[in-house]
């Protein structure tokens, strides 16, 4: 009877530990300009708080002032 059970519990147990949802990817840190003050601020350790940095954070963006796109 024991035997009848492990047999009936094991597969259960197994698809339902693999029924679960992957984990979420890991976020992308936002690519900041080398030098820049938002660059600056996170090597640090902190948040740029300019306010057009702050704006541009609260809209999921990278300040396009302090962060100018590399021109070529």
């Amino acid at each position: 009877m024991r035997t009848l059970t492990l047999l009936i519990l094991l597969p259960a147990s197994i698809l339902f530990a693999a029924d679960k949802p992957a984990a979420a990817p890991a976020k992308v840190a936002p690519k900041y300009q080398e030098g820049s003050c938002c660059d600056k601020a996170t090597k640090r350790g902190e948040k740029c708080n300019h306010p057009c940095c702050v704006k541009a954070a609260k809209a999921a963006k990278v300040c396009d002032h302090c962060n100018e796109p590399v021109k070529k």
